[in-house]
């Protein structure tokens, strides 16, 4: 039995999350191998950290309170997020409380969002991993739509139609059927990533392959999230992550970048973390670029793509403990892996390699050039096609709206971090 506590936390607040995580979130947590599975000497805890009204509707719920059989809830109260503030830099102040909590009392964290689910087994897993001395445990973390995420589900008749909050009923889904919907619903942002897909961004923080006659992919990521962290073996908690980015940073690097006992989830068999989003979400911004599908722009969109994988890949966008998990293959799969899988990850391992390989001055400059001009063209596209929103904003800061004002200045100061950190390369 482990002789440590296990904290779950997580951040949220409005209808909409609270009803993500009692439909979805807390009834895969409710499955025989998650919080059920439990066996440690002292009591774990949830640490919720959301607003008192949040916290009384939650209360209130069926699946809640068969939660607190397993685990002993602890709200931490925050206020709602200001009109005038992004949600995700909101959310730091619930992290900040929850983690410093954690880390006084040198529990197991694992980090949640109320919009995602684990598959059956996870918790069971995480411990098996603590067990062992295991000091942190990543998975790879990429968006998948929402509605058709959702239809795959209850086509496999995995969701029921009777709501999970009112009647507690565990929600059970093995990794392998959560990775077959997974794979088949990507959103648009996540479709993107594909190696051979159209686009060009700054800042590319995964690539992937499919398995050709297989239900799956290839991933390479930059992008992970944490599911198990020992505050434990932290010895000095940093938070300046979580006062100008958020956990999704540097946080992980900085409290546990350098300790060796880190474990990497790579095959949805041992463990899946899905979140989603709602297909229209940023749909726009992650359109196909019309060039590089013409036979020209095909020609050239392959060294181009290695060239600014590359840049991204050395940005200061991820720390090295990110980029040291990038080189490891992940896989995603609806069906056993053969020998398909193994084709597919050298083909990639050899491409990623050369695009991460270190290049000349002339490179550097071509990619800064370009670099450059796709920063600019995504502003200019998006503020063409926002227009009318574009110029009642300006129209309300002129009139000296306090509100307008305020939201200019955090846009404007995250604008300038985002774009120093899209501009800043090898070169």
């Amino acid at each position: 039995m482990l002789d440590r506590s296990f904290y779950f936390i997580i951040v949220m607040w409005g209808a909409r999350y609270r009803d993500y995580f009692l439909e979805y979130c807390l009834p895969t947590l409710l499955a025989p191998g998650n919080l059920p599975a439990l066996a440690t000497t002292r009591p774990s805890k949830f640490l919720i950290a959301t607003t008192l009204k949040d916290w009384r509707e939650l209360s209130n719920t069926a699946a809640f309170r068969k939660m607190q059989q397993y685990v002993e809830a602890v709200h931490i109260d925050i206020p709602i997020c200001p009109p005038d503030r992004s949600g995700c830099q909101h959310m730091n102040i619930g992290h900040q409380l929850a983690c410093a909590m954690a880390y006084r009392d040198k529990a197991l964290g694992v980090v949640l969002t109320p919009d995602s689910m684990i598959s059956d087994g996870t918790v069971a897993r995480l411990q098996q991993l603590a067990y062992a001395g295991v000091e942190l445990v990543v998975v790879a973390a990429l968006r998948f739509g929402e509605e058709p995420f959702f239809n795959h589900l209850t086509a496999m008749g995995l969701i029921p139609a009777r709501r999970r909050s009112e009647s507690a009923a565990p929600l059970i889904i093995s990794g392998q059927q959560m990775a077959s919907a997974a794979v088949n619903s990507f959103h648009p942002e996540t479709l993107s990533y594909e190696w051979g897909a159209p686009f060009l961004f700054s800042i590319i923080p995964a690539a992937w392959w499919r398995v050709p006659g297989e239900d799956g992919i290839v991933l390479h990521s930059l992008s992970w999230a944490p599911l198990l962290l020992d505050y434990g073996a932290v010895s000095e908690h940093d938070t300046s992550t979580l006062e100008q980015w958020t956990i999704d940073g540097d946080y992980l690097f900085k409290n546990l970048g350098r300790n060796k006992k880190v474990y990497v989830i790579q095959d949805s068999d041992e463990m899946f973390l899905a979140s989603w989003t709602p297909m229209a979400e940023s749909a726009d911004v992650f359109r196909p670029i019309r060039f590089f599908q013409t036979p020209f722009g095909k020609m050239i969109h392959g060294q181009l793509k290695l060239l600014q994988f590359g840049s991204s890949f050395y940005s200061d966008t991820f720390d090295p403990l990110r980029r040291k998990f990038f080189f490891l293959p992940v896989r995603w799969h609806a069906r056993p892996l053969n020998a398909n899988w193994s084709v597919i990850e050298k083909r990639a391992a050899k491409t990623l390699l050369k695009s991460v390989a270190p290049s000349g001055k002339a490179a550097n400059n071509l990619l800064f050039a370009l670099r450059t001009m796709t920063w600019v063209m995504r502003l200019l596209v998006t503020a063409i096609e926002k227009r009318n929103k574009v110029f009642l904003r300006i129209k309300l800061a002129l009139s000296g709206d306090i509100n307008t004002l305020n939201a200019a200045r955090d846009y404007l100061s995250m604008l300038c971090i985002a774009a120093a950190r899209a501009m800043r390369g090898s070169w």
